[in-house]
Formats: C-alpha cells, sequence, structure tokens
C-alpha cells in the first residue's frame, strides 16, 4: 500500500509537469503570434540604399518562383561574389603599410 505522503508526492509532480507544459504552450503561442502580427516589411532590412539588396529582398517575396527568373539569379551571384572577396576595410590597410618599418639594407648597416 502507498501511504499519503508518496500520493501527495505524485500529484505534486503530475501538477508541476503541468505547469511546466503550459509555460511552454502559452510561451509558443506568444512567439507565434507576434511573427504573425509583424508586417514583411519590417522584417526586411533596410533595402534604401542598395539596390542588391532590395532585389534580394524582392526575389525572396517571390518565393520559388526567382529561381527560374533571371534577375534573381543575378542578384544571388553578386551577393556570393560580395560575401566571398576580401577586401580589407579602409582603416586596416593604411594602418598596416604605417605600422611596418622599412626594411633594412645593406648600406643602413
Amino acid at each position: 500500500m502507498r501511504s499519503a505522503s508518496s500520493r501527495i508526492r505524485a500529484i505534486a509532480r503530475a501538477a508541476a509537469y503541468t505547469a511546466v507544459a503550459a509555460v511552454i504552450g502559452a510561451t509558443v503561442m506568444t512567439v507565434r503570434h507576434n511573427d504573425v502580427d509583424t508586417p514583411a516589411s519590417a522584417r526586411a532590412p533596410a533595402t534604401g540604399s542598395d539596390p542588391l539588396a532590395s532585389e534580394l529582398a524582392r526575389c525572396q517575396t517571390i518565393g520559388m518562383a526567382a529561381k527560374d527568373d533571371a534577375a534573381c539569379e543575378a542578384a544571388w551571384a553578386e551577393n556570393r561574389r560580395r560575401f566571398f572577396t576580401y577586401r580589407p576595410a579602409d582603416g586596416a590597410s593604411s594602418a598596416e603599410s604605417s605600422d611596418r618599418a622599412p626594411a633594412a639594407t645593406s648600406e643602413d648597416q
């Protein structure tokens, strides 16, 4: 036979599991509700000054039709080229050249 304390523990454990499940469910519902209410323009990055970004945003909005769109393919190719091309920052290249001392020649020694 079970004692009264073990029954109370089992009931408390079940109540705790139920409370945790309710909190998780409420969190999921809140996150989904916030995503639905946010307009698509608010989720997209600011594309005012960069025409490539605005073209990529347009391609994203048309979905699977973008794979057959030549403008989207060109925009993706340019985006890949920008991503994979290394260009040091303007300040970094001038700092490197000023930090290096000229190499000593045989005449200086």
